[in-house]
């Protein structure tokens, strides 16, 4: 199934670094040659720059529309919005962006997937780069599927812009040079919790449950680099590539050990409706730890259960609680206006959400008011080269509470964010809504265990004045 926003219309098990696929000599060759296209003009990039011409530049992303993980749909529909919005005012220098979304159902054909047999994440990717000629690929999204494709983006020449996941795969400048991240690192994401724990729950038995992939492995990385003791029985995983009657009973094994060792602080490294199961099981069970819950899979909304409330999680844009906050207002005018809005959020215009932004919506429209920075830097010239330099140059404004800043060595993107709490709904009968920022501070960390967590206070960046 194919998405096309174009002008004004609208696991394998296995650890990621095993599953990319080899590509051909010639291949490689043509992936060095395009990674040093930078051509003098405007007239020539035209030409020579796949995805670009006089009138238009096509990127496109491959991101979960079906199956286990739909619910982050959203994010790249967001993302769309902003581009539809840019194009209403004209576009990027006189161009108009034509963003392609593929469904590669997380790289998992199963459990609700309707993008076909056989599809995976690979073959979308390719169908991108040597059908659709896309420009780059945007805001793709999950940590093993977008591992499957590192190489062969590499090796093509394309550039791999924002990828949705925390995963430190994403920050090797040196060997995947045109492959930039997004939101904080998993392990960073960890420490933060860390010291969350230290500070308000200092002798708290912890334990952790992580998706049996570097998403889970990068997240438990980080809790033992910042010396949080948890012992090897409590440090358990689950694999999203199983039938759900498979995955409910591992996770009820996962959630019992945890209450028999006497486990009273929880971090998950789950996608939302996994948290979901988790605490329902939870609950079911009679066990009720302090959860925390990474910012992926704590999405008040995506989550969808009262059980969630209390939940700690970590928030790098403002809480959507806050209508006052220009950016919350300016992405609720940019979701209002985008033609597909009804059929992309249908939660946001009836139901019991109804007017109430999402995480999933600030992500997406977060990374593409990046790529509009990005694009508009270049001028009439549009070329790779000159995108991926653009990258590591341009000073972006967006909704994120902490800078989003690359360099040369620096490819992971966000370097931390708030830590926030689940709260209850006004009906309390009703799915929490909304999280709130605990205190007015940002923690900003590295992955490893010398790097401190820093606190400091929120930096909200002005929206450009072309974007208004």
């Amino acid at each position: 199934m194919q998405y096309i926003y174009q002008g004004e219309s609208s696991m394998n098990h296995q650890r990621i670094h095993r599953a990319v696929k080899l590509v051909s000599a010639s291949t490689l060759m043509l992936g060095m040659l395009s990674w040093g296209v930078g051509l003098a003009s405007s007239a020539s990039a035209t030409t020579a720059t796949p995805g670009v011409t006089a009138k238009s530049v096509t990127i496109g992303a491959t991101v979960p529309l079906s199956g286990i993980a739909a619910g982050y749909g959203e994010v790249s529909a967001a993302a769309a919005a902003v581009f539809s919005y840019v194009n209403s005012k004209g576009g990027i220098n006189g161009r108009k962006i034509n963003y392609l979304r593929k469904d590669d159902c997380y790289n998992i054909n199963a459990l609700g997937c309707t993008a076909g047999t056989g599809v995976t994440t690979l073959s979308q990717t390719q169908a991108l780069v040597t059908q659709s000629h896309v420009f780059a690929d945007v805001g793709s999204l999950g940590t093993a599927a977008q591992g499957t494709v590192l190489n062969y983006l590499n090796q093509n020449g394309v550039p791999n812009l924002f990828v949705n996941s925390g995963s430190s795969l994403w920050n090797q400048p040196k060997k995947y040079k045109g492959l930039f991240g997004f939101q904080p690192s998993y392990q960073a994401e960890s420490k933060v919790f860390a010291y969350w724990i230290k500070k308000n729950e200092p002798l708290a038995v912890v334990g952790q449950i992580g998706q049996g992939d570097d998403f889970g492995a990068n997240g438990l990385a980080g809790l033992l680099a910042a010396h949080l003791p948890i012992a090897k029985a409590n440090q358990l995983t689950y694999d999203a590539n199983v039938t759900s009657p498979t995955l409910a009973a591992g996770l009820i094994q996962d959630i019992s050990t945890l209450k028999a060792n006497k486990v009273n602080a929880v971090v998950l490294d789950s996608i939302p409706p996994v948290t979901q199961a988790i605490l329902k099981i939870a609950y079911n069970l009679g066990y009720s730890p302090q959860w925390l819950i990474s910012s992926v899979g704590a999405d008040p909304i995506s989550v969808a259960t009262p059980l969630e409330v209390g939940a700690i999680t970590l928030d790098y844009f403002p809480s959507t609680a806050d209508t006052a906050n220009s950016w919350n207002q300016w992405v609720t005018k940019v979701i209002k206006r985008f033609p597909a809005a009804r059929a992309d959020f249908p939660n946001y215009f009836t139901g019991a959400n109804a007017g109430v932004l999402d995480a999933n919506m600030l992500y997406g429209a977060s990374y593409a008011v990046a790529f509009c920075e990005a694009l508009k830097s270049l001028g009439k010239n549009v070329t790779r080269a000159g995108l991926l330099k653009a990258m590591t140059t341009v000073r972006f404004a967006t909704p994120s509470q902490t800078p989003l800043r690359y360099s040369a060595t620096k490819h992971q993107g966000l370097l931390g964010g708030s830590l926030a709490q689940i709260i209850a709904n006004t009906n309390p009968a009703s799915n929490p809504q909304y999280i709130k920022l605990l205190g007015n501070a940002e923690y900003t960390t590295g992955d490893t265990s010398t790097t401190p967590v820093i606190t400091a206070a929120p930096i909200v960046s002005p929206i450009p004045g072309w974007l208004s």
